[in-house]
């Protein structure tokens, strides 16, 4: 379930920006490292500045719960003193209910911490395991918003869905950016160790090191926003024709195409030279509205609005 961390936010505004990575230097997620953990009352334990599974839950129950199972501290780690194991947990009397180990960066019922950087990446370790470990989707992923007008609005996002893993294996997933040109105020990383319709109890994720790298910075390339020619925009069909008479490179890059909740419509590699005068994007699938579509050219990322009617 890509962009699950999306139903925590609402409201994207889309405006025309361009961004360039520069070096992967790590940026620390506050006890990212999974090695504090706190009391969360005299039954459990939580990793600190961290929300788990049975803080979801409380609220719903009106009252504290004990130590289920579904967060634990784990010293079988990649490096350091701890990790957090996250397991699927089978809480049913008369049929199955089976909910995932949860964490995520928050306290006090509220989920994101305050945080100010554009990463390039979300980087970390985990192992996926239980008999039927293959059957489930483990999903980790961050989100970037900021608050703007009373309105918290995506800035970007990292997701993945994790393979099983019997040893330590390391994810580094790009961040996607809306081109909204601000920096965000507000960070929310969520592991699960399940997400699919039908989760297996016992399945279980150890995490550990999670950490974003480098990092993107808003800028322009006026040549390269001269260069790009779309037509007819809007379009009453949804078909859209790139061109770049002085530079065959920028209608040519790789591309994807984001509705406004930033899910990918449509993605493509790069094109050969030759479609530089008449580069065919086909949306004809999608709704009518406004849509941005994200060019990797050699310079940079150029964002452009398609907009069918």
């Amino acid at each position: 379930m890509k962009h699950l961390l999306r139903s925590f936010f609402a409201g994207i505004s889309l405006l025309a920006a361009t961004s360039t990575a520069q070096a992967q230097t790590p940026t620390p997620v506050p006890n990212g490292t999974l090695d504090t953990w706190v009391a969360r009352n005299a039954a459990r334990e939580i990793p600190q500045g961290w929300f788990t599974t049975e803080d979801i839950l409380e609220p719903l129950v009106g009252q504290q719960l004990p130590a289920i199972g579904f967060v634990t501290k784990s010293t079988t780690v990649h490096q350091g003193t701890f990790a957090a194991e996250l397991t699927s947990i089978d809480i049913g009397s008369a049929s199955p209910l089976v909910l995932p180990g949860i964490i995520g960066t928050g306290t006090d019922g509220v989920a994101g911490i305050p945080y100010t950087s554009r990463p390039a990446r979300l980087q970390f370790w985990y192992r996926l395991t239980g008999a039927d470990a293959k059957a489930d989707s483990a999903y980790v992923g961050a989100i970037l918003a900021r608050n703007v007008g009373g309105e918290s609005q995506v800035i970007g996002t990292s997701e993945v869905l994790l393979a099983p893993a019997a040893v330590y294996t390391l994810v580094s997933e790009p961040f996607e950016y809306t081109p909204l040109g601000l920096s965000p105020d507000t960070l929310l990383v969520e592991a699960l160790s399940g997400i699919a319709d039908e989760l297996h109890d016992g399945t279980k994720l150890l995490i550990d090191d999670i950490q974003l790298t480098g990092s993107i910075t808003a800028t322009r390339n006026p040549a390269a926003e001269a260069a790009l020619q779309i037509y007819p925009n809007p379009s009453a069909t949804g078909e859209f024709s790139l061109a770049s008479l002085t530079d065959a490179t920028v209608s040519t890059a790789p591309f994807t195409v984001t509705d406004v909740t930033g899910r990918v419509v449509l993605r493509q590699d790069k094109a050969p030279l030759s479609a530089a005068r008449g580069r065919l994007v086909d949306l004809r699938e999608q709704r009518s509205g406004v849509y941005l579509l994200q060019l990797n050219t050699p310079d940079g990322i150029l964002t452009r609005k398609l907009v069918i009617q």
